[in-house]
């Protein structure tokens, strides 16, 4: 992926980081240093689907947004965001929302993760090969059902109704609306794709449980059941896997205010903010503005200083040094290291 370029930073490697954002003058507090620009692709939670915009992301507390889509199952705050997400999401996009509302609105509409998330042990690279190829032979069944135009066999029939009956036993609508978000995009610009979230997808192990695993290769194939014919050639197993790979460690969450706000809505992934490490003293704002975020300097930066936020969404400034490593080992997987867990670090 190209780097954001900036006449206030630029990107470097940083030893036993990867890469981060370094200073390349000194920085005056209150500098806007990035807007990064709508998310490559997001969710917005089922929970909140009738109360937030599906495509400036505005929420107004709780309350059910003026103008609906029966078809799509998707809200608005106006008629010129109805008519930007429709426009971006071009006529493959929206008839491909439209099959996804028919199938969620025959089967309930579904559950979503954090009802079916689950504990349990993280899956292991074999674990998730092997699930994945399994789902990619249900699959391979089903796409011959829908392509072909001759009638399928007895035997053939049988085998697809058992992969129906099975797939529908569990629906996650969030997983399911999260990958067809990244297809579309894959779908409308395939070059961005490749130079923005394949060097983002690094994390071998992005499942956080067998339960999370599970609904995604459902997810997988329910997309392949339902999704137009056009679409077809793009929704793969690669496909799925490097969504869910680019997100773990990359997402931002979509919050109704500031990024301490209590109402998380979804998150999303914006490959040009991706480069800001963490620190829990972060010298940088982050600030949710309709669809994109910017990034602001929270006091003066000296040159060669790295420039960083806070994973914490703001819970740092409350927390003590071992409260806030165990949070970012669990969640990020890292052990901090910046100033001021060094500081705090006891001995």
């Amino acid at each position: 992926m190209s780097p954001p370029e900036s006449g206030w930073f630029e990107v470097r490697d940083i030893p036993n980081a990867g890469r981060g954002v370094i200073a390349r003058c000194d920085v005056p507090a209150g500098t806007l240093m990035l807007q990064s620009g709508p998310p490559a692709f997001h969710v917005v939670f089922k929970l909140y689907g009738k109360e937030t915009c599906a495509y400036c992301f505005h929420w107004d507390r709780g309350r059910t947004l003026p103008i609906r889509d029966h078809t799509t199952a998707k809200v608005f705050c106006s008629e010129s965001c109805r008519a930007g997400w429709a426009q971006e999401q071009g006529k493959a996009g929206v008839d491909a929302w439209l099959c996804l509302a028919d199938f969620l609105r025959a089967r309930g509409r579904g559950t979503n993760a954090d009802e079916e998330m689950g504990d349990g042990a993280r899956p292991q690279p074999g674990e998730i090969e092997t699930a994945w190829q399994e789902a990619d032979r249900q699959a391979k069944i089903l796409r011959v059902s829908r392509e072909s135009k001759t009638p399928q066999s007895k035997l053939d029939r049988k085998a697809t109704l058992a992969i129906m009956r099975k797939i529908g036993e569990a629906i996650d609508s969030d997983v399911l609306s999260y990958l067809l978000c990244g297809l579309l995009y894959r779908y409308k610009d395939p070059t961005r794709w490749a130079d923005e979230v394949l060097s983002l997808a690094m994390d071998d192990e992005p499942y956080k449980t067998q339960k999370d695993l599970e609904s995604n290769c459902n997810s997988y194939l329910q997309l392949v059941s339902v999704l137009p014919l056009e679409l077809l050639p793009l929704i793969t197993p690669e496909l799925c896997r490097t969504i869910v790979r680019a997100d773990n460690h990359n997402a931002f969450g979509i919050r109704s205010g500031g990024e301490d706000s209590e109402e998380y809505m979804g998150y999303g992934v914006y490959p040009s903010a991706s480069y800001f490490n963490h620190s829990c003293a972060p010298n940088l704002k982050k600030q949710r503005v309709g669809r994109q975020w910017q990034f602001t300097a929270g006091l003066d930066i000296s040159l060669g200083d790295q420039c960083c936020i806070s994973y914490l969404g703001g819970d740092e400034r409350d927390m003590n040094f071992e409260d806030r490593q165990r949070r970012l080992k669990e969640a990020w997987g890292f052990d901090c290291g910046c100033g001021r867990c060094t500081d705090e670090r006891p001995g």
